[in-house]
This record gives C-alpha cells, sequence and structure tokens, in this order.
C-alpha cells in the first residue's frame, strides 16, 4: 500500500485508501484504472487528509504506468514514487509539482509539452526542507528524464 503525508487541507484519507486498492487492483490496465478514477469522482477536501500533490503524483503515475511489469525496469519517470525521504531534501510539495509535470509531458509524446518540461527542469531551484526527497536521486532522475525528453 502506498504511503501519502497527511497534511492540513488534504484528500479525505478513507476516500483515498478505497481508490488505491481500487487502481490497485487493476494491475496495470489504464482502461480499469481510469474507471476507478471516474467513480471514485473528485477527492473531497477534509482538515486533515493526504497530501493533495503526492496523492495527484501518484495517480498520474498510476495512469500512465506501462501495463506489462514483467518487461524490466519501468520508465525512469514512474520511479517519482519511490523517492527516498532524507533529513534535508528538496521540499517535496514542489517536487512532486515538477515530477508530475515532467511525467506527463514524457507520457503524451507531445513536443510542446517536452519543450516546456526540459524548460522546467533547466529553470528549477527546489527549495531544501525538513524532511524532504534525497536531492541526489532527485538530480538523477532528473537528469534521466531530460534525456528521454531531448531524445523523444
Amino acid at each position: 500500500m502506498v504511503v501519502f503525508d497527511v497534511v492540513l487541507r488534504g484528500y479525505d484519507r478513507h476516500a483515498v485508501d478505497v481508490l488505491v486498492r481500487a487502481v490497485e487492483a487493476a494491475a496495470g490496465d489504464r482502461d480499469r484504472i481510469a474507471a476507478a478514477v471516474r467513480e471514485a469522482g473528485p477527492l473531497p477536501v477534509v482538515l486533515r487528509g493526504y497530501s493533495p500533490v503526492q496523492v495527484d503524483a501518484w495517480l498520474a503515475a498510476s495512469r500512465t504506468a506501462e501495463p506489462d511489469p514483467g518487461s524490466g525496469p519501468g520508465p525512469v519517470w514512474a520511479a517519482a514514487v519511490e523517492l527516498p525521504v532524507v533529513l534535508r531534501g528538496y521540499r517535496r510539495e514542489e517536487t512532486d509539482a515538477l515530477l508530475t509535470l515532467v511525467a506527463g509531458a514524457i507520457a503524451s509524446g507531445d513536443a510542446a509539452r517536452r519543450a516546456d518540461a526540459l524548460r522546467a527542469i533547466d529553470d528549477a531551484r527546489l527549495p531544501v526542507a525538513l524532511r524532504g526527497f534525497d536531492r541526489t536521486a532527485v538530480d538523477a532522475w532528473l537528469g534521466r528524464a531530460a534525456g528521454q525528453l531531448r531524445a523523444g
């Protein structure tokens, strides 16, 4: 099961847990994942709930993940969900937003979105915070993603 941070004004935890179980049960089937997301509808926001940025990033990665997990490691952008959290690292909200943008550009194949994502990577100045994403891992991920964006 995926673990999300609890924040003020986040998505309802029960609704997200139900959605996560449905998406994981779909096992990479994009049509079933899309149906589960449609069925869940807009996630309600509560006083103390799961981080919307993390949930949205996880959903974006789930929607664009390759359906065949046996074909080796997934695409570079799918690793956004697995970035390690360290004592002092890149602040998670901004990092999630950037990785979601880049992941969407890689998945779309649209030249304009790819160019915008490359520009966002080049212009990114991610703030450092306590309990953030490992800076080395994020920088490596962004480097691989930039290579994919330039190649494709």
